[in-house]
């Protein structure tokens, strides 16, 4: 979740929908606006606060109940009317009515997450952190990102969608975005990272 205080939030915003593709809070989603209804969106949203929603569509006409709110940190318009941003996540959202002209827009509400002192986190975090640092040894970009900013202090809701932000899987994202509580989403982690390292 970002720092901003949850009255900062939206309560309506523009959605974009996009199958298969997770925003996780604080990471960076670059992406080339080029549908008509996309590019409106985008404009009002660089209008207004800069935000807008990015859901995994379950079907042709439905999303996932649950997505990632965005602002946007930089926007070029090309001269073709298309444009490219760079959205950052700033936090869950659980997506109530949905309308879809002239562009998909959703109501919303921030899904909120408390941490407490947890010896059962801090254990989970240790393993995640090796097991990761493993399982991308051979992706030199990834190990770099995971170097610089495991050490880094951060809560574990950060730690742990930082390194599911990189996660090759789709499907395996989709359940890290989609569960809300933090223990259990930090053990799905380490059970995904070590199955994947064990099928390698």
């Amino acid at each position: 979740m970002s720092d901003r205080p949850e009255s900062d939030f939206p309560d309506t915003t523009g959605v974009m929908i996009l199958p298969w593709t997770c925003l996780f809070p604080g990471a960076m989603l670059p992406l080339h606006i080029f549908e008509e209804r996309y590019r409106v969106m985008c404009k009002l949203a660089l209008a207004g606060n800069r935000m807008f929603a990015i859901a995994h569509a379950t079907d042709d006409g439905t999303i996932a109940d649950i997505g990632s709110l965005g602002v946007i940190r930089a926007a070029v318009t090309n001269e073709d009317g298309t444009s490219n941003l760079i959205l950052q996540g700033i936090g869950r959202v659980a997506f109530g009515s949905v309308t879809m002209d002239p562009y998909p827009q959703a109501t919303l509400s921030i899904l909120s997450e408390s941490e407490e002192e947890d010896d059962a986190l801090t254990s989970l975090r240790r393993k995640i952190r090796d097991v990761c640092l493993d399982f991308f040894a051979e992706n030199t970009e990834a190990l770099h990102y995971l170097k610089k900013h495991l050490s880094a202090p951060s809560s574990d809701s950060t730690f742990s969608d930082m390194i599911a932000a990189i996660h090759p899987s789709p499907q395996a994202q989709r359940s890290l975005l989609e569960e809300l509580d933090i223990k259990t989403r930090m053990s799905l982690l380490l059970h995904l990272l070590q199955s994947e390292k064990s099928d390698a």
